[in-house]
């Protein structure tokens, strides 16, 4: 019997696509829930920061990859993606539909978003020769967008509370 090692596993990992595969059904999960709620628009909630807080995790982990310098300069464009955010959640409309408010926001953003983190995790299993400049470029992108996704959220917020 071998002992399993860390390269060992990776190399698993890597053989069976596994860890691309659960990011594959977890972002179509996302991306289909996104989707439905954008079209219908969502009932507000305090809750409204859940599903951004998980695309913000989701861009930490994903930056394990980035040098610290690549990492400073994904968070700096992370705050201006979050402050861009506020100012489009505080534009949305919220409206009222049998006694509830809804609001809509942004599915492209998400979508986008979605897509971009299957390009970066895809390209890291699998495609070790892809050139090196792609991957800090791929991953400062979606944590703009991640930074919209959680200000757009505030911004709602922000606007239910002051129309109160």
């Amino acid at each position: 019997m071998s002992v399993l090692s860390a390269s060992n596993i990776i190399e698993i990992i890597r053989s069976f696509k596994i860890q691309f595969y659960i990011f594959l059904i977890f972002t179509l999960l996302l991306m289909g829930i996104r989707a439905v709620r954008a079209k219908y628009g969502k009932t507000y909630s305090r809750k409204i920061v859940i599903y951004p807080l998980i695309y913000l995790l989701l861009t930490l982990y994903s930056s394990i990859t980035l040098t610290f310098f690549e990492f400073e300069i994904s968070m700096s464009i992370y705050l201006v993606g979050t402050i861009m955010g506020f100012i489009i959640g505080d534009l949305s409309q919220i409206t009222r539909r049998k006694g509830n408010e809804i609001y809509q926001s942004s599915a492209g953003v998400a979508i986008t978003w979605s897509f971009l983190f299957l390009v970066k995790w895809y390209s890291y299993l699998y495609q070790p020769n892809f050139p090196d400049f792609v991957d800090p470029i791929i991953t400062v992108t979606f944590t703009f967008l991640a930074g919209i996704i959680l200000g757009e959220a505030l911004g709602i917020m922000f606007k239910h509370y002051r129309t109160r």
